[in-house]
């Protein structure tokens, strides 16, 4: 995963909070996965619950920024919103107390109890319940809009993210170009008749300390059903540039830190 780093959380979570040894920690994102409606939370072969995770720490991110995480009056206790349901629809709150523990690291004033509803006696020490995250900011970033024109400069995502072309079996530079070239013309086409597919994820600029609202095109590169990667899309004032690519597990990972993917080319 290392090559990936720079679409990862800001592991805000990390420094603030001692989540548990390795096997702990496990042990918790099992329990929130099976107290959470269903869904895919690992990765093809696996069960860490990877997915999850790094669901937490974006979630956290963002509720950080927006000023959404409750503390008790004493102090004793934290709280934050996770974005999740149970089955029967209630809230999941990710539940702190005060880090007591010898691993903690300087900073890390909380440790992460468990995972709570309302109705649980824990939650009755704050006084507000807090909401969610919210990345809706500009409804219209959601939307491909078909009247803008998508720039993209070939040479530099090839050359930038060669392996992960070799990783679907690529490894030509001049036969990546044509197929690329070929992928971008048909899904540009297709999504200005199916909007849905594009997916928004959510990007936080460190040069510029801000979020913004990408696009995730698929790329249909050796096959008609089967994307292989997706395109990343940032909306300029007049025009659509396509900055990169990433594999579809990342681009899962990204796009559920806003919703639940729902489409046929995202699946993992």
């Amino acid at each position: 995963m290392e090559e990936n780093l720079k679409y990862q959380p800001e592991y805000n979570l990390l420094q603030d909070a001692y989540l548990g040894s390795r096997e702990v920690l496990q042990k918790k994102l099992y329990f929130l996965s099976n107290m959470a409606q269903e869904e895919k939370w690992d990765y093809k072969g696996t069960a860490d619950k990877r997915i999850l995770y790094n669901y937490l720490c974006y979630t956290y991110d963002r509720v950080k920024i927006e000023g959404k995480i409750e503390i008790s009056e004493d102090r004793a206790a934290m709280c934050f919103n996770t974005g999740l349901l149970t089955e029967h629809g209630a809230d999941i709150y990710a539940y702190f107390v005060k880090n007591t523990s010898l691993s903690k690291k300087e900073g890390q004033e909380w440790f992460l109890y468990g995972f709570k509803q309302r109705s649980d006696l824990e939650l009755r020490v704050f006084k507000h319940y807090p909401d969610i995250a919210d990345y809706f900011t500009t409804p219209a970033d959601f939307i491909y809009d078909k009247s803008m024109e998508l720039t993209i400069d070939y040479d530099h995502i090839i050359d930038d993210n060669y392996e992960r072309f070799v990783t679907i079996g690529l490894t030509d530079k001049y036969m990546i170009n044509g197929l690329l070239e070929h992928a971008v013309k048909k899904i540009v086409e297709k999504v200005k008749r199916n909007y849905k597919l594009a997916i928004p994820q959510y990007y936080t600029d460190k040069s510029m300390n801000e979020g913004k609202i990408q696009l995730l095109l698929p790329l249909f590169l050796q096959s008609r059903d089967v994307a292989d990667l997706a395109l990343v899309v940032d909306k300029g004032e007049y025009n659509y540039v396509g900055k990169t690519i990433l594999t579809i597990e990342w681009a899962y990972v990204n796009s559920r830190r806003i919703v639940k993917p729902d489409v046929e080319w995202l699946k993992i």
